[in-house]
């Protein structure tokens, strides 16, 4: 069985892909095994990879065997025989791990990194890494976007949230240091999660941002979101982001009756960006949700510009080893983070610190009378074209204050997806998703 894109411009039929939770629970019931759930999501891929091409190491036999060993282990766990994708930034100690850069073409880490080892322990089958962009915050690499081939997919976790669009596996893993879940969650159409800072450990994650990396998921849906979050989340010893963070436990608060969350709608950052009909979309699905309108105060009229600077300043530091080492090989946008991010010195670096920090003071104070805040993920849908990824203009305020944020695929502007941003307190995870899930289930009911 298919269902077909939801897109004009794209002749791709996509294949149903079960759920993360249905895969796991069959699996653990002993009614199915990890090797066929690995077989299947292997001819799943096999129909739109040579569209789409999201995966940047993908061994069909290498998969088979680590599904075999999990059957002969006994399946168990809350991701029990689930394929899982893992972007090409975080480390796999037995597949390459490349960066989307050929200065680190066939580097093989020693060690899986936290969230994989945690996977594997959940019952997780590794399938494969997919398509970054160069470095995480350089060119785009292959990928395209499924609902429209000759649009980009997002970036930079642009092959995890391909193949979940076009119903590879359930489940992958991204990063985001300015908008690399959210938004490529909302270009293809699925549901994408960046949880608080410090929420889940980033340990074997190659390094952008100290203050602004973050790790997330991106799934077919908002339980298997919970899911993945839960298996990866909480205090591992080494990130010190996470110390004394406890394990997150989206899943069972999911599971609660959905209450009505009073909710903002928060047109910045950079409202005058998004296009006409998005605006047009974003602010009927505001109202369908209750959403009352509200403007951040003046904290935040330069929120755009402190967050680059921060992400350049640690830019040049993080990625000082690969410009030392192969300057030529890196593309201009890398060249220009990182030496941009040169030329800011200790005090300007300390002052955009004190100002992020401002700002997360001020949100705090905002959102007292809220549960959550509706705004844009994106200007609108993918733009054409691959080389560009799209705007970050919507997302990069959310990821420099550390709140959740989480892309909700409910809309559509001429045929292509476009999601709904809903982004909550530092900590208030569980809130925030469940108000996600609130808001989905109230605009699948208007849309009928």
């Amino acid at each position: 069985m298919t269902r077909s894109q939801k897109g004009k411009e794209s002749t791709l039929v996509f294949p149903d892909c079960p759920s993360a939770a249905e895969i796991a629970a069959g699996v653990r019931a002993g009614r199915e095994t990890a090797t066929a759930a690995c077989d299947a999501a292997l001819g799943r891929i096999a129909e739109t990879e040579p569209a789409v091409r999201a995966w940047c190491h993908l061994d069909a036999a290498e998969a088979e065997d680590r599904a075999r060993g999990i059957d002969a282990a006994g399946p168990r766990g809350l991701l029990a025989g689930v394929p899982v994708a893992v972007k090409d930034i975080i480390d796999t100690a037995d597949q390459p791990t490349e960066n989307g850069t050929p200065l680190d073409k066939g580097r093989r880490p020693r060690a899986d990194a936290t969230v994989v080892s945690r996977l594997r322990a959940a019952g997780a089958l590794i399938l494969g890494k997919t398509v970054t962009t160069e470095l995480a915050c350089g060119a785009a690499n292959a990928t395209r976007n499924p609902h429209a081939l000759s649009r980009t997919p997002g970036g930079s976790s642009s092959g995890s949230a391909a193949t979940v669009a076009a119903g590879g596996v359930p489940l992958a893993l991204g990063t985001q240091t300015a908008g690399s879940v959210v938004r490529p969650a909302n270009f293809c159409g699925v549901w994408g999660m960046k949880p608080s800072f410090g929420a889940i450990p980033r340990t074997g994650v190659t390094r952008l941002s100290r203050t602004l990396d973050h790790v997330g998921v991106l799934a077919g849906s908002v339980q298997d979101v919970a899911l993945g979050i839960d298996a990866i989340s909480g205090d591992d010893g080494v990130d010190q982001a996470c110390t004394g963070r406890a394990p997150t436990r989206l899943a069972a608060a999911l599971a609660l009756p959905l209450g009505r969350p009073r909710l903002a709608f928060i047109g910045q950052p950079a409202w005058e960006e998004v296009e006409p009909d998005a605006v047009a979309a974003l602010e009927a699905a505001a109202g369908a949700c209750d959403a009352e309108p509200i403007t951040l105060g003046s904290p935040f009229d330069e929120a755009a510009a402190v967050h680059l600077g921060i992400m350049r300043r640690e830019i040049a530091h993080a990625l000082s080893p690969w410009y030392e080492r192969g300057t030529a090989d890196l593309s201009d946008t890398i060249r220009t983070h990182i030496e941009a991010g040169r030329e800011i010195d200790a005090d300007g670096y300390l002052a955009l610190l004190d100002a992020a920090d401002a700002m997360r003071r001020a949100f705090e104070h905002a959102m007292r009378p809220f549960d959550a805040a509706l705004t844009p993920a994106a200007p609108g849908a993918a733009p054409e074209g691959l080389a560009f990824t799209g705007s970050r203009a919507q997302t990069m305020l959310w990821t420099m204050l550390g709140v959740p944020a989480v892309n909700v695929p409910v809309l559509t502007v001429d045929g292509l997806p476009l999601g709904l941003q809903v982004v909550g307190r530092f900590g208030a995870d569980a809130t925030t998703l469940r108000a996600a899930a609130w808001c989905a289930g109230r605009l699948q009911e208007a849309g009928e």
